[in-house]
C-alpha cells in the first residue's frame, strides 16, 4: 500500500520577481509563472493521478488550474497548504527586512521556527499544519498517486518533516518556483525522492 504525493511550487507571481515579502496576499501569476504552472502540468500529465490538492491562495489556483486541465481532475482547495501568514511585515521590501525589522530578524536568526511576526504565524506553526494537512492526505488516498500544489514554507515544512529534520533547517532545502519534489509513503517508511526538480522548465 503506497501512497505517493507530488508536490509543485507554484509559479511566479510579480511578488516573486520583485523580492516582495509575499505570504496571505492574493495575486496572479505573471506571464513567466503561467508557463511555469503549464509546463509542469504537461509533466504531470505524464504521470497517472488520482487527486489534485491545492492552497486556495490565487496563485496556487492558478497554477491547479493547469493541472486540472491536463488531468481532467478538480482540485481540493485545503488551508492547511496555504502559506506563511506573515503579518504586519506582508508586501514588505525582502532585501530591506534587516533594516525594517531589526528585532525580528535578530529573533529569527536566533530561532525561526518559533519567531512570530506581527499579526502573523510562526514557521513552526507554518510546518505543523503543512504536515497534518499531508498526512490527511495520505490518509484519505491510499494505494494513489496525488498532487499537491503549494508554497515555498509548506513544501519545505513537508520535507523537512518526512527527512526528521527540525523547521530550523528550512534553509537548506531549495525549492524553485515551478518545481516538483516527491513524497512517498509505503507500509514501512516515508521518504522524499526528489526535491526541486525543474527538468520540465528547461527550454
Amino acid at each position: 500500500m503506497t501512497t505517493q504525493v507530488t508536490l509543485l511550487r507554484h509559479g511566479e507571481t510579480s511578488a516573486n520577481r520583485n523580492g516582495i515579502v509575499l505570504g496571505t496576499s492574493d495575486v496572479p501569476l505573471t506571464k513567466i509563472g503561467r508557463l511555469q504552472a503549464k509546463m509542469a502540468a504537461q509533466k504531470i500529465a505524464e504521470l497517472e493521478i488520482n487527486s489534485l490538492f491545492s492552497s486556495p491562495y490565487y496563485r496556487a489556483k492558478e497554477t491547479s488550474k493547469y493541472v486540472q486541465e491536463t488531468t481532467n481532475l478538480n482540485p481540493i482547495f485545503l488551508d492547511g497548504l496555504k502559506e506563511m501568514n506573515s503579518g504586519e511585515m506582508e508586501g514588505s521590501d525582502a532585501t530591506r527586512m534587516e533594516e525594517l525589522y531589526p528585532d525580528y530578524m535578530a529573533k529569527w536568526r536566533k530561532d525561526p521556527t518559533n519567531t512570530r511576526p506581527s499579526g502573523g504565524e510562526t514557521l513552526g506553526e507554518v510546518h505543523a499544519r503543512a504536515w497534518e494537512t499531508l498526512q490527511y492526505i495520505h490518509r484519505t488516498n491510499i494505494d494513489k498517486h496525488v498532487v499537491v500544489v503549494s508554497h515555498l514554507f509548506p513544501i519545505q515544512g513537508i520535507i523537512c518533516k518526512t527527512l526528521g529534520l527540525d523547521s530550523s533547517q528550512y534553509f537548506r532545502i531549495k525549492l524553485d518556483l515551478g518545481s516538483l519534489s516527491k513524497i512517498i509513503f509505503d507500509e514501512d517508511n516515508t521518504y522524499v525522492s526528489s526535491i526541486n526538480d525543474t527538468c520540465h522548465l528547461a527550454t
